[in-house]
């Protein structure tokens, strides 16, 4: 028996096999921290690519190409952060939640990155994403898409879930619970995904989706909004989840209309959507209090399959208990000693880098860049992670800027430039080192067509390639 011949009864099979078994569609979203939508359009343009909004975000688009010689993946654009690969169902959890700068935002499960950076990117750099998960491989992977996109807003913890309830109740305006699931939803790209949809993998990971979304409830503010969201298809671990939610804490919460949601202004029809949810909904109760929930099967927008609930909290969950603090690993970067690094850069590129609203802190031999409000954000935790990397301490004393802020804020430099060719770009992708004038001495930052590619250190008539590895191997041509 195949796992979707149970699903019959709400929606039309054949349909749901034959989406399933096509290739997903290539989304991407474009990273407002280092590149505007307009001039991504160009970009695309320029490449020949084909562009189609998603309907519910208005930063997200389905790309299409004729020419697949190189991965997208190895766009130059993609490598240094300006555009981030993600499957349109999976934005929209984060429109749904509709941050807005100067908020406390949780993200529970956190890794990879994609919603985290999604939100980060919708705040600007003001107010603060608390960004959660357990396993030290993801957050790794979740760190390096921080600070490739530049989000400086983002505080990385390491904790499970349910640690949320009692630690950091009512400490958060919006929180979001995109929780582990079955992922039956993910068939059309992972051809694994259907093998873990036994009833006892079910059942088990629901119980563990109630726990999740309890506790972000917990941590929401009264007033706040919570989102859960799963890339699954069974309704034990999306409506069943939900419904036992609502029925322990009827007088806490409500549910919120996903068209109410909505804060872009983007207008779409969600009909389908929330109608597939209802049926689905009765056969979970013959006479069910029905609740607009969105339901995404394959078919219905040509994405993954995907379920979202807004929630909001009216009424306190649980008493607040006294935040126990602990020290941060990334210590206050002296004023005295920020005005003298503020200094040298400002001689050295003509600018500074930081914004208003930014401070530098402190770690080992680095200095990292964070906005004032997330480093100033009370954790009863040691972080695990904040803030990008700003600038190597030297054992002289200097300070050297990273590659993570010359392709954040390479295009504020007016002096310690270098605009490439096509040829010389090339060759850097490559590995190579390259000739320049002599005249042009030290830490350099390099541009392509006024992008900011990250650095080079020029001596003596030849540039010393600096570039991340991880830029040359995938950037090359070759």
């Amino acid at each position: 028996m195949h796992p979707f011949d149970r699903y019959a009864p709400f929606t039309d099979l054949e349909a749901l096999n034959t989406a399933s078994d096509r290739p997903l569609r290539k989304s991407v979203r474009v990273n407002t921290l280092k590149c505007s939508v307009s001039d991504f359009k160009g970009w695309a343009k320029e490449q020949g690519w084909s562009l189609t909004p998603v309907p519910w975000w208005a930063e997200g688009f389905f790309i299409d190409r004729t020419d697949l010689t190189t991965a997208l993946g190895r766009d130059i654009r993609h490598l240094l952060g300006h555009f981030y690969m993600q499957e349109a169902a999976s934005m929209l959890p984060v429109a749904l939640l509709d941050p807005a700068p100067g908020e406390a935002i949780l993200d529970l499960c956190a890794a990879p990155g994609s919603k985290t950076t999604q939100i980060a990117a919708r705040l600007q750099g003001r107010g603060v994403v608390i960004a959660n998960d357990m396993q030290e491989k993801r957050l790794r992977v979740l760190n390096d898409a921080l600070q490739r996109t530049g989000a400086t807003s983002v505080v990385i913890t390491r904790k499970v879930g349910q640690w949320f309830s009692k630690h950091l109740t009512e400490r958060f305006d919006r929180v979001v619970c995109d929780a582990p699931c079955t992922a039956q939803g993910t068939a059309r790209k992972d051809a694994t995904a259907l093998l873990y949809s036994s009833q006892d993998s079910i059942g088990k990971a629901a119980r563990l989706q109630y726990q999740l979304l309890e506790a972000a409830i917990h941590a929401a503010k009264v007033g706040g909004r919570i989102v859960y969201s799963t890339c699954t298809l069974t309704p034990e671990e999306n409506e069943g989840v939900v419904l036992e939610i609502l029925n322990k804490f009827s007088d806490q919460l409500e549910v919120i209309h996903p068209k109410e949601a909505l804060g872009s202004g983007l207008d779409w029809d969600m009909s389908a959507a929330i109608s597939d949810s209802e049926i689905v909904q009765k056969s979970l109760n013959p006479n069910p209090n029905l609740h607009p929930f969105l339901r995404l099967w394959p078919q219905t927008y040509d994405t993954e399959g995907f379920f979202c609930a807004v929630l909001k909290k009216v009424k306190r969950t649980r008493e607040v208990e006294p935040l126990e603090m602990y020290q941060r690993t990334a210590l206050p970067f002296g004023r005295k000693s920020t005005e003298a690094v503020s200094k040298i850069f400002l001689e050295q590129f003509g600018a500074d880098f930081r914004l208003p609203g930014e401070c530098l802190i402190e770690k080992g031999q680095q200095l990292l860049l964070s906005g004032e409000d997330a480093y100033g954000f009370p954790l009863p935790v040691t972080e695990y992670a904040s803030g990008i990397p700003f600038a190597k301490i030297l054992p002289d004393g200097r300070f050297r800027i990273t590659n993570e802020l010359a392709s954040l804020r390479g295009h504020l430099a007016t002096s310690g430039v270098m605009e490439l060719s096509q040829d010389q770009l090339d060759a850097l992708l490559a590995g190579k080192d390259i000739s320049v004038d002599p005249s042009l001495r030290g830490d350099t930052i390099l541009r392509f067509r006024g992008i900011s590619l990250g650095l080079g250190l020029a001596k003596e008539g030849t540039l010393l390639n600096r570039l991340p590895r991880w830029v040359v191997k995938l950037g090359s041509r070759g």
